[in-house]
C-alpha cells in the first residue's frame, strides 16, 4: 500500500503522462500501475498536462480572438501549427473551422436569404390556404351535426309521442 502511494506522488511531481510513466516502471505490471493511477488520476488526462486542449482557459470567446487566432496561424507549417494549438489548448481542427467561417463571412448571403424568405412566404400561403379550408370543412361539419341532433331530438319527441298515444289507445282498447 504505501509502494502504491509513493508511486501516484512520483507521478504527480513527475510531469510525465501516464503512458510516458507506466514505461519508465518496469518492476510493476503495466495494469496494476494504470490501475493505481486510474483510482487517483480517474479521468484520462494527465495531471501535469498543462497543454490539454480541453483546457478552455486560453480559447478565444469572441470572433475577434478567433480571427487573430487565424491570421497568427496563416503561414505555420503543420510543425509550428501543432505546438501552436498546444500551447493555446486549441485544437487544430477548431482553428481550420474557425478559418473556414473567417472566409466566407464576406460572402454575400443576400441571394441564399431571399430564396429562403420566397420559400417561407410560399409555405405560409399554403398552409393558410389549408387552414382555410379546413375551416370551412369544420364549419360544415358543424352545421352537419347541429342538423342531424336536430333531427334525433325531433325523431325522439315522435317516439316518446307515439308511445303515449299507443299506451292510450291500448286502454280505450281494454275499456270497450
Amino acid at each position: 500500500m504505501e509502494e502504491k502511494q509513493q508511486l501516484v506522488n512520483e507521478f504527480a511531481k513527475s510531469g510525465l503522462t501516464k503512458s510516458e510513466f507506466i514505461r519508465l516502471h518496469h518492476e510493476y505490471k503495466r495494469t496494476t500501475i494504470y490501475s493505481w493511477l486510474q483510482k487517483y488520476f480517474p479521468d484520462n488526462a494527465d495531471v501535469n498536462d498543462s497543454t490539454d486542449a480541453s483546457d478552455s482557459t486560453k480559447k478565444p470567446k469572441d470572433s475577434i480572438g478567433k480571427f487573430k487566432m487565424v491570421l497568427e496561424t496563416a503561414k505555420m507549417t503543420d510543425v509550428e501549427l501543432g505546438a501552436y494549438c498546444r500551447s493555446n489548448g486549441i485544437y487544430a481542427s477548431e482553428l481550420n473551422v474557425w478559418k473556414v467561417n473567417c472566409m466566407n463571412a464576406n460572402n454575400s448571403n443576400k441571394e441564399s436569404l431571399e430564396t429562403v424568405l420566397k420559400r417561407l412566404i410560399a409555405e405560409n400561403k399554403l398552409l393558410k390556404e389549408k387552414d382555410n379550408k379546413l375551416s370551412a370543412e369544420l364549419k360544415s361539419k358543424d352545421k352537419e351535426l347541429d342538423r342531424m341532433k336536430d333531427a334525433l331530438a325531433e325523431y325522439a319527441v315522435k317516439e316518446a309521442f307515439l308511445k303515449k298515444a299507443q299506451a292510450f289507445f291500448s286502454k280505450n282498447n281494454e275499456e270497450k
